[in-house]
């Protein structure tokens, strides 16, 4: 019987021979060996980059289709669009005019590719400016600036894309069109230039340069790969300068995208543990985490967080926790225990909202006060009327209204068949701020005196007083300090009118001496009128008879 040979050798083996398999696979036999069959490839790229009138029909049909299908928030609609886009063709013949370093053919393609943008972007624009759907959609968000996914799709799909064209294998082309996704940032371009939305219009612009430039620097190494070479004969020395200006140019957006996305996967990876670890159940699941982030950290966080176990005072934890002034909105949702926890969607937890370890009960009086066990005391219930619920509450820990908002928030999805109202004890209300010499309300400001209202809302409180707040001068308050205190009561009374408060008293006031930070006496202070005033057991829900 022959021996068998050392494990090494035969490793070695296997790998060579695997090597060996791997470059006969690769070695395409559809791929262009000649230079005659590569003239002809070309010559195919570039008929199809250029352009005609049913190159500008089908970029019409294409943009409305996907301007419908955003407005929708329909993606099969969208896919439909990309199916159709003809603007594949245009940037295989840009990265094949950098391939062969023929400045005419890329500039045929580029002419043609730019006026297939503009016709995309007018008709969509022209479309949603004449639909009376002009809300944003999921569709639209979702295509308001670049992510590193997107940049990887779109070199994947200009790697498929040329490899399929020079291979002539025409049965992935309506893949890599799905895949490239071209057509839809247009679209969303037209949609913010009708609405005035230029954010979310020059956001999608940078999307699709970014695509572009991707594709076309995908296609490029795809075309080297198989032997397509520079042109041999006369150039003039400024086509070869204009070429490279316009890739620089072109890449600019690209680096811009990379930088942004660098700066973007940084902080939610940070974003992520600052959550995770102010919650530290070991249940807990991010289901929908948005982060925006800028040269100075993190700037906005919104996240959907499945936890066990309610986090009072989460959102000043993680801002605290990233440092700065971020402006943190963490929706809770409490799950059972006993639901499998090891499912990172969910999915099937959205509609649930408990936390106890006992039986639940049928009424939803008794549900209510299993699900705060263990987290909070619940107080008197009543039902005002028919499908409503009101109970006073209070939570175990220090908490803000913020909190008990957000309580009432996951409460009301465990308790989808009540109108539910919680009740919080009188806590301090928080100060309405402002910027520096302004009275108008920011994006801050506007949660704040939201909050107020909805406090007075759920203690029955009708009537408040604010007192808004200046900075003196080095010599005490000046007649202008004044104007902007009151002025700064006035817009904080205003909103609360709005928000059905009602009789509301306002004053201005500006300290003899300045301080030693003048930002701190850029704010309103509201106080109840009426109420019985702070109290640390949690107050009656109106109209509230006691539960048995």
């Amino acid at each position: 019987m022959p021996s068998l040979a050392p494990l090494p050798l035969r490793l070695r083996a296997l790998v060579r021979l695997g090597l060996t398999r791997l470059r006969a696979a690769l070695d395409n036999r559809a791929a262009p060996h000649t230079e005659a069959e590569r003239l002809q490839i070309e010559a195919e790229i570039a008929e199809g980059a250029r352009i005609s009138s049913g190159y500008f029909a089908l970029l019409f049909c294409s943009c409305g289709i996907a301007a419908l299908g955003l407005l929708q928030s329909s993606a099969a609609v969208v896919i439909g669009a990309m199916l159709i886009s003809p603007l594949m063709g245009p940037i295989m013949g840009m990265g094949m005019g950098v391939a062969r370093l023929d400045a005419r053919a890329f500039e045929r393609a580029a002419v043609a590719l730019a006026l297939g943008a503009v016709v995309s972007v007018a008709a969509s624009a022209l479309i949603v400016w004449a639909s009376p759907l002009k809300d944003v959609t999921p569709e639209i968000l979702a295509r308001t600036r670049p992510t590193l996914l997107d940049l990887v799709v779109a070199i994947l799909s200009g790697i498929v894309g040329a490899y399929v064209l020079i291979t002539k294998r025409p049965g992935v082309v309506a893949g890599v069109a799905i895949a490239t996704a071209l057509m839809p940032p247009l679209a969303v371009v037209g949609y913010g230039l009708a609405t005035g939305a230029w954010n979310m219009a020059g956001g999608a612009s940078l999307l699709f340069l970014t695509n572009v430039v991707a594709i076309l620097g995908a296609v490029f190494m795809v075309a080297r790969r198989y032997g397509f070479q520079p042109v041999v004969r006369r150039r003039r020395r400024w086509e070869e300068m204009a070429l490279v200006a316009t890739l620089l140019l072109l890449s600019m957006p690209l680096a811009v995208s990379l930088r942004d996305i660098v700066i973007e996967a940084r902080e939610t990876a940070r974003v992520r543990g600052a959550i995770l670890g102010v919650f530290e159940t070991g249940d807990q699941h991010i289901t929908d985490l948005q982060v925006r982030a800028g040269g100075a950290g993190v700037e906005q966080v919104r996240a959907v967080v499945v936890t066990g176990r309610f986090q009072a005072q989460a959102e000043r934890l993680v801002a605290q926790a990233l440092g700065g002034t971020p402006d943190v909105q963490i929706e809770q949702i409490l799950t059972a225990d006993g639901l499998p926890q090891a499912d990172p969607s969910g999915g099937a937890l959205a509609n649930r909202a408990l936390a106890t370890s006992r039986p639940l009960r049928t009424t939803p009086e008794q549900k209510l006060r299993d699900m705060l066990a263990g987290v909070g005391t619940v107080g008197a219930i009543s039902t005002p009327s028919a499908g409503r619920l009101n109970a006073a509450v209070q939570l175990n820990r220090p908490a803000t209204l913020d909190d008990y908002a957000a309580l009432e928030a996951a409460a009301q999805r465990f308790l989808p068949e009540v109108e539910l109202e919680l009740t919080p004890p009188f806590l301090d209300l928080p100060v309405v701020e402002f910027a520096e010499g302004r009275s108008d309300l920011g994006p801050a400001g506007e949660r704040q005196v939201a909050m107020i209202a909805w406090a007075f809302q759920r203690w029955n409180v009708q009537g408040a007083e604010v007192v808004g707040s200046a900075s003196p001068g080095p010599r005490g308050p000046r007649p202008r300090d004044l104007r902007v205190a009151q002025a700064r009561a006035q817009t904080v009374a205003d909103r609360l009118e709005a928000l059905g408060v009602r009789d509301i008293e306002i004053r201005g006031e500006a300290p003899t001496a300045p301080p030693q930070d003048p930002s701190s006496l850029w704010f309103a202070r509201v106080r109840p009128l009426g109420a019985p005033g702070l109290a640390a057991e949690p107050p009656t829900a109106p109209d509230a008879e006691p539960d048995a």
